[in-house]
């Protein structure tokens, strides 16, 4: 089912259900791939509402640092829509752990999405066997695939893994338990701008 939103719609203050998020993120990943509207509010009087108000994102979301993963605009949304953790390989470590109960706890987001993508470096650098520098990355992913040699189904492996770490929250676990949280994953299509939703 597709529902029709406006400009309007994607400028709300949060606290919206998980269902509602996830169907703003369908929606928004739609306009983006569709190309049918690059309008989202970043106006002064928007900047001074979310200093003056705080922020109110609709969802959360762990993605990595991938320059051309960019989930306001895979998603469509304007200033403060968003509370966005991002790190090499969308691993889940204590920060990116800290930092996601930080904003399902205290901004009560209700979604919490991991997102991965395709033609990651980190993907392939774990595949690779990569060490050195990269090894606190490369090792949580290569644990997190196993065998698996397909990069795709890596990355989905790998997203499902940050899930996994994320549940160990039990702040987290609670929010779940209660009804209060959603926790999903999906993967970007670098090379066309499609989230398959896990």
């Amino acid at each position: 089912m597709t529902t029709n939103y406006t400009a309007d719609d994607f400028d709300v203050d949060s606290h919206v259900g998980p269902d509602v998020a996830m169907a703003r993120l369908r929606e928004g990943n739609r306009i983006y791939v569709e190309a049918l509207d690059h309008e989202r509010d970043l106006s002064p009087e928007r900047i001074r509402d979310l200093f003056e108000n705080g922020q109110r994102p609709f969802a959360t979301i762990v993605t990595c640092a991938d320059s051309r993963v960019v989930p306001e605009h895979i998603f469509m949304t304007g200033l403060g829509e968003l509370f966005v953790i991002r790190v090499a390989g969308n691993v889940v470590g204590p920060v990116e752990l800290a930092s996601a109960v930080y904003a399902c706890e205290h901004l009560h987001t209700r979604l919490l999405l991991v997102l991965g993508h395709t033609h990651c470096g980190a993907i392939k650098a774990a595949l690779d066997g990569e060490e050195g520098a990269v090894a606190p990355i490369t090792q949580k992913i290569a644990a997190a695939i196993g065998d698996v040699a397909d990069p795709y189904e890596a990355s989905v492996l790998n997203a499902r893994a940050a899930i996994d770490d994320l549940r160990q929250s039990p702040q987290l676990a609670q929010l779940e338990a209660a009804g209060d949280l959603s926790l999903c994953a999906a993967v970007y299509h670098t090379h066309c701008g499609v989230v398959d939703f896990l």
